[in-house]
């Protein structure tokens, strides 16, 4: 009986989120009652129930964002109306990697031969990982996409990103951007969810093949699938991205709340060849990774082939993801 009342005030204390009008907000605070279908299948939540302080909230032209404060002073930025967070940020300990996705996505350090020059981020969300770039990289220039104006702001007001000399951040879609670009990365990082998932354009073949068209030839993308409970969304864009870069290599975060995808254009991801570097570059972060716990987590090929053998590919004539369970 507990367990159903728990339900209850969660789903009381979240009507009024979903149907509250845009304003800005600096003081108010919101309950958070037990986590529901969306906190429970994404890793971007808290594991536990929590007051939050409500820092902002705005309806800016695609999403209502909230910023969040919780107990434990962490900063959340939020996409409603399903609650994924875009980004979670230690004001005590500002360059501690806390969500899954972000730790994982320090995967790519393992794979890179060279010190990357030029690194394209689709998506910057709360700029956690530009800011790892910038604060280990100081010298490569880091281009951003972001299709939401107002996002930039919020990052740096709540979240201490900081766009310098060597940083560039252009509005727009993300396949517009790609589709015109004319520069080589090194490095494309690829995380452009919105509260429901990813637009259609960013997961087809004929946008893969333009984001391996980008990249130099000792080149890597790495991409968050977030599993918003939609099985077969997650295996077409699997092989999607597969029938494109045929060295790809599939990691789970804990939870199967996230599958990390890493592509190496010329090259295959060596687990065995690179777990050597693990403790020199687990000090990166405060406190240190543990890229070997998250080599582990590593999908066979023979998994990959299981999950992806009936799935579609999507083509731009055919991605329907807003449908596909």
């Amino acid at each position: 009986m507990k367990k159903y009342i728990r339900i209850a005030i969660f789903i009381a204390v979240l009507s009024p989120v979903f149907t509250c009008s845009a304003q800005e907000n600096t003081s108010g605070t919101i309950s958070r009652g037990k986590p529901g279908f969306w906190e429970s299948i994404n890793n971007f939540f808290l594991p536990h129930p929590e007051q939050r302080e409500v820092l902002l909230e705005k309806q800016t032209l695609y999403f209502l964002v909230t910023v969040e404060k919780g107990e434990n002073g962490w900063h959340h930025l939020v996409f409603n109306p399903n609650r994924g967070s875009q980004g979670i940020w230690n004001p005590e300990s500002p360059d501690e990697l806390i969500s899954n996705y972000c730790k994982y996505t320090t995967l790519f350090l393992q794979c890179s031969d060279q010190y990357p020059r030029r690194v394209l981020f689709i998506g910057l969300g709360a700029g956690i990982m530009p800011r790892f770039i910038r604060k280990h990289f100081p010298a490569t220039i880091v281009d951003v996409i972001e299709i939401d104006g107002e996002i930039p702001g919020i990052a740096e007001q709540y979240f201490a990103f900081k766009k310098d000399d060597n940083t560039n951040i252009t509005i727009g879609d993300g396949r517009d951007f790609i589709n015109r670009n004319k520069v080589k990365y090194d490095i494309i990082f690829i995380d452009a969810y919105s509260a429901e998932n990813i637009p259609f354009q960013l997961t087809t073949e004929e946008f893969y093949r333009k984001i391996l068209a980008s990249l130099t030839t000792g080149g890597l993308m790495t991409a968050n699938v977030a599993n918003l409970g939609k099985p077969n969304f997650i295996a077409s864009e699997l092989k999607t991205v597969q029938s494109v870069f045929p060295n790809l290599a599939v990691f789970v975060c804990p939870g199967l709340t996230n599958y990390i995808l890493f592509a190496p254009v010329n090259r295959k991801f060596d687990s065995a060849v690179i777990k050597p570097r693990c403790a020199e570059l687990a000090t990166m972060s405060n406190p240190e990774l543990d890229f070997s716990a998250m080599l582990s987590t590593r999908m066979t090929e023979e998994a990959v082939k299981a999950m992806t053998g009936r799935a579609t590919i999507l083509k731009d004539d055919f991605a329907p993801v807003e449908t596909m369970k």
